[in-house]
């Protein structure tokens, strides 16, 4: 019905369902998703606009609460301002990943080096097969015109992590980004695709203050085997030890506190988790719990992070009289939501709570004339088509939603 031949019945059907009393929140947020897509097709950009604007009410008040993180995160530091949390499960099984090229999907989950190596070496040539049918130019030199944009990201990427360190903030990467691949090697597998949950916090003063939390089905015996086999080893505190591996020149260290979830930190970090959870007293940042709770349920991937934190990253490096007109004519948020569902579409939900209606309105306008005026070509018309600004229906927020099929997310991966 909805594919073939009877879209406006579909939309009719998909709109009822909206308005049911139901707790089966994943069907509202499918309805949502095809709506949209619906919605485009037809031309109907008003009703578009609406139904995204309700993901963040659809299912009435059933929201996420702290105990959808995994167990352990309650002991996490409360320095720790930002959180996200995947469900590789739901986002593996979904209709979605089994429509994306493989190159992308198994890209996400290898920790294999030659496997890790192969695929991007398969994305590096659709890329340029695509930019040499674009430009009149052979592959080759499509391959070559890739790999010097790449090295002028790095260029730039290192310029500002010097630039970072000399104003004496560090320039690491969270330890998540470093030791997920290098403790799955420890414990024997060359691929996260059967590990069910993984949460990962950071302090936004301080990367090298982070910590992530993975959900391994047979975590027990897997440690056990990887022990034996001198892949991580028992310190005096009762921890283990990620032998081979270093992260900003200390130790990684991992502790497991309730069944199957593995909690992963530097060293230093390490006594603060486990003096929390020895005395059982929750630590996990108050300002983020509050922001989880206003997750709907059935996500495939959250992240919430404080007004502080998203401040000092959107402003951190602006200073002086620039710095005092954006804050003058920009709403202060007061914390940032972010919610990412896949069914057969993958939709991104933004909320970003404001304490100033008035200046989130006209940021709003703004931000919708630049797009309606944007000179793109049309393939990234056709992209951004998908992207919707608004304020929350209270006004005490901000919105941004992106829906995109497949095919519309294989295109902006290959661009």
């Amino acid at each position: 019905m909805e594919v073939l031949e009877r879209p406006e019945c579909a939309i009719d059907r998909f709109e009822e369902l909206l308005a049911e009393d139901t707790r089966e929140r994943a069907l509202l947020t499918d309805a949502i998703l095809r709506l949209v897509k619906l919605y485009r097709r037809a031309g109907r950009d008003d009703e578009l606009r609406a139904v995204l604007r309700r993901f963040w009410e659809a299912g009435g008040g059933r929201r996420q609460r702290e105990g959808h993180l995994p167990y352990s995160a309650r002991f996490l530091p409360e320095g720790l301002d930002f959180i996200a949390h995947v469900d590789i499960q739901a986002a593996l099984s979904s209709e979605l990943a089994a429509r994306m090229p493989v190159e992308l999907s198994e890209a996400v989950t290898a920790c294999d080096e030659l496997r890790q190596r192969q695929l991007s070496d398969l994305w590096l040539v659709r890329r340029a097969q695509r930019r040499a049918a674009e430009r009149g130019i052979s592959t080759q030199a499509a391959i070559e015109s890739l790999h010097r944009e790449e090295q002028e990201r790095r260029r730039r990427y290192e310029e500002r992590a010097r630039q970072r360190e000399g104003a004496g903030r560090t320039s690491d990467p969270p330890v998540f980004g470093a030791a997920i691949c290098p403790v799955a090697r420890a414990l024997g597998m060359d691929s996260t695709a059967t590990w069910t949950r993984a949460a990962f916090a950071v302090d936004h003063r301080d990367s090298r203050r982070s910590a992530a939390i993975v959900e391994i089905p047979g975590l027990a015996a897997k440690i056990d085997a990887a022990v034996a086999a001198g892949a991580l080893a028992p310190t005096p505190s009762g921890r283990l030890r990620l032998v081979g591996h270093s992260y900003a020149g200390a130790p990684v260290e991992l502790v497991s506190l309730d069944l199957d979830q593995l909690l992963i930190a530097p060293a230093a970090l390490m006594p603060e988790i486990a003096t929390a959870a020895a005395s059982g007293r929750a630590t996990l940042n108050r300002q983020v719990k509050r922001l989880i709770s206003g997750i709907p349920l059935g996500a495939s991937f959250f992240a919430v992070t404080t007004g502080e934190a998203l401040s000092a990253l959107s402003l951190g490096g602006v200073q002086g009289t620039k710095r005092r007109l954006l804050e003058a004519l920009l709403p202060r948020p007061t914390g940032l939501q972010v919610a990412g569902v896949a069914h057969e579409y993958f939709g991104v939900f933004v909320r970003m709570p404001t304490d100033n209606p008035l200046k989130a309105s006209a940021l709003v306008d703004l931000a919708t004339k630049l797009l309606d005026s944007s000179e793109s070509d049309e393939g990234t018309r056709a992209l951004v088509s998908g992207l919707d600004l608004a304020q929350a229906s209270d006004r005490q927020a901000l919105l941004v939603s992106y829906v995109a099929s497949p095919a519309e997310l294989e295109e902006l991966a290959l661009r």
